[in-house]
């Protein structure tokens, strides 16, 4: 029967107090003890505005017969997708005569039927009896969405919350509608007020997340997925959410394991297998990554996405044949498809088919890409435009591509003061007198006498170099892995901070040191026995503690032109806070010259063995460069690996993008010296101290 009405006021004054705790107490009492329904509503409210979504259906599905508890629970249902209990739900209940909600029902199991413009013609016989049913406008939305008439369902789903403001569900349904409709910003809006209704809201949180992610805010959209994961750490939609968010912001590791451990829950996931190949292919893996994508388009064939993303791989890989045997296939399949065409104009542009790969790209409509894409689009159509002998395009294109991944990486975080700090630092160390720097013998054997750090400014390597160390049977070549910056980040913990803590560590520091970098490389793939190359350019200015640590270790720097040096690194985006500098020919002279004026400053102080290898100098003689570097690392220069084709290369050899890809060697800046000019003053006075010329 009916409660006293004075006890549910009472529960609604304590909620008013800030005692929601005895409110949902006394209406759940009131709920079960006096069945009523009433008292059930307001107890859901009171629950759903908590978070607790599954409290809240538990009280109405306790009146299924009750109109309104049953309207609620539907429309909660029907939000969260749980279509098979909501058309129970319907079923059950029972509406008087010329009561809209009784049309909203019928439109509800018209729907899930897929009979939308039945739903449609429901829902408008509902609002002929109750114009300002929000429901009804809310259903109508849904069936005009469905039939393609996004514009005209927007209309009604604002019609829904200008109805009832209160109305979550109709909330996130329009944020959906403003998504198609690319108003993300919009979106996101309305997808919050759904949550702030309703906070347990699933779908809205999950396409909350969702809309940031394409809006190119992964920290953000993270924050979504995590709370979802939270309340169920199996939600393999979150998960899998939640990886493409780690992965934009170069979490790799960590976004991996989120798709390995969704595909485990799932294994026939299509989308996660893609995923996963597209992250792979990002660590270099790129056997894996081939495993993934192939898998992928064994589910799903006609994934355009899959096939250009295997079309890069395998390109990377240096399987040309089967580069071109998938993209004609992709093609074939979605001959419009951009990301396709993007990698069908890298194609040409490698075959050397430049106006080809410019004319494709023409085809394309920039301004209808993902961020994502786009980035790739200009960044490839700079490099076209440039082998095109269009410099002054390329640049512009370049400069947009780098815009937009400079949009991409603030809203991943990306701290590109960072390793300016870093380099302040050890500069203020090494006026210090360095203390520290010299190495000492502790006894355990370990001197670094099989480690060669292989270092330098970006972009200074040339590929045959990197191609002979991944095909040399005595080298672990390691490409771009957190092996000693994880020691960096160790000692930026320990009081003095990072490089001055380094004259603090005593025998067990360093001992202790040494084992977490060995197990490191052993983790990386690195064999026993072998000289291990580790390359990672900027680590020049960390050559202070490699020292420190290992003695005997050598370091060979890689030199290029710094004008070349400079260009190269502002045309080619990549992850990370260093490379965010790269996003201006700014930003990038500025690291250059901060990198270099410290590598000046800190040579004369080591010890180690140290030698150059100039990208010019292998590019004209490659055999007497190879040579030699391989002299100073300590292995056998075997000229027939100088010519080592891709498939003499290990499958584990940790290369990283395009490392076959025929890269220029000879003097390109000149062609840019007109947006180059404002930086040769500083450029000039390096490559004077290099040895080259700047005239």
């Amino acid at each position: 029967m009916p409660s006293d009405p004075n006890r549910i006021d009472h529960a609604l004054a304590l909620v008013e107090e800030g005692k929601p705790g005895e409110a949902d107490t006394l209406l759940e009492h009131l709920a079960v003890r006096d069945k009523d329904p009433t008292a059930a509503w307001h107890l859901a409210w009171l629950r759903l505005r908590a978070g607790n979504t599954e409290g809240a259906l538990a009280a109405l599905c306790e009146f299924p017969a009750d109109p309104v508890c049953s309207e609620r629970a539907r429309e909660m249902l029907v939000g969260e997708r749980r279509n098979a209990e909501a058309l129970a739900l319907v079923r059950q209940t029972s509406h008087s005569p010329g009561d809209p909600r009784a049309r909203v029902s019928s439109a509800v199991e018209k729907h899930l039927a897929g009979d939308y413009p039945g739903a449609a013609e429901d829902c408008r016989e509902a609002l002929a009896l109750a114009p300002a049913h929000a429901p009804a406008h809310n259903h109508l939305a849904r069936a005009l969405h469905n039939m393609g008439q996004l514009g005209a369902a927007q209309v009604e789903f604002e019609r829904a919350v200008h109805a009832d403001p209160r109305y979550p569900e109709a909330w996130h349904n329009l944020g959906h509608s403003l998504r198609a409709g690319n108003q993300l910003e919009r979106a996101c809006e309305a997808l919050e007020h759904a949550l702030a209704i309703s906070p347990g809201y699933r779908s809205a949180r999950l396409n909350l997340g969702i809309t940031l992610y394409t809006l190119g805010q992964p920290v953000r959209a993270l924050e979504c997925f995590e709370v979802l994961l939270s309340r169920n750490r199996d939600d393999v939609e979150a998960m899998v959410n939640a990886g493409l968010c780690l992965q934009q912001t170069g979490k790799y590791g960590q976004a991996r394991q989120r798709l390995e451990r969704a595909l485990e829950l799932v294994p026939e996931h299509q989308w996660v297998q893609y995923y996963l190949g597209v992250l792979m292919h990002q660590q270099g893996d790129l056997v894996g990554a081939r495993a993934s994508l192939e898998q992928a388009l064994r589910v799903r064939a006609d994934d355009a996405d899959a096939s250009a993303a295997l079309c890069a791989v395998l390109a990377d890989a240096g399987d040309e044949a089967a580069a071109q045997s998938v993209l004609a296939q992709g093609l074939a399949i979605s001959p419009q498809h951009p990301g396709l065409n993007v990698e069908a104009a890298r194609r040409e542009r490698h075959r050397g088919d430049g106006l080809g790969a410019e004319a494709r790209l023409r085809r394309i409509d920039a301004a209808t890409l993902a961020p994502q894409l786009r980035e790739r689009y200009f960044h490839e159509l700079g490099r076209v435009l440039d082998r095109n002998a269009r410099h002054d395009a390329a640049f512009e294109a370049f400069v947009q591509g780098n815009a937009l991944a400079a949009e991409a990486s603030r809203w991943r975080g990306s701290q590109p003061e960072t390793i300016f700090a870093d380099l302040n630092d050890i500069d203020a160390w090494l006026d210090a007198g360095a203390p520290g720097l010299d190495g000492v013998d502790d006894g355990d054997g370990d001197q670094g006498a099989d480690l060669c750090f292989v270092v330098g400014f970006p972009r200074s390597e040339h590929p045959q170099f990197e191609r002979l160390m991944a095909a040399h049977p005595g080298v672990s070549l390691l490409r771009g892995r957190n092996t000693l910056e994880m020691l960096v980040s160790t000692l930026k913990g320990l009081p003095g901070g990072y490089p001055s803590s380094i004259a603090r560590l005593d025998r067990g520091d360093r001992l202790a040191l040494r084992r977490m970098y060995r197990l490191a490389l052993g983790r990386e793939g690195a064999v026993a026995g072998t000289a291990v190359i580790e390359q990672a350019p900027l680590r020049l200015v960390h050559a202070g503690l490699v020292q420190a640590l290992f003695p005997k270790a050598k370091l060979l720097l890689l030199l290029r032109h710094p004008c070349d040096a400079v260009l190269d690194s502002f045309m080619h985006a990549a992850p990370g806070d260093a490379a965010a500098n790269f996003h201006t020919l700014a930003g990038t002279v500025r690291l250059y010259d901060a990198a270099l004026a410290l590598w000046g400053k800190l040579l004369p102080r080591l010890t180690l063995s140290v030698a150059e290898l100039r990208r010019e100098d292998v590019a004209a003689s490659p055999a007497t460069a190879l040579a030699q570097a391989c002299r100073f690392i300590g292995i056998d220069a075997d000229p027939a690996l100088s010519d080592a084709t891709p498939s003499d290369v290990p499958a584990n050899a940790t290369l990283r993008g395009p490392s076959f890809a025929a890269r220029r060697t000879v003097a390109n800046w000149e062609r840019y010296r007109t947006p180059l000019q404002p930086f040769l003053p500083t450029l000039g006075n390096h490559a004077i101290r290099l040895g080259y010329d700047i005239t």
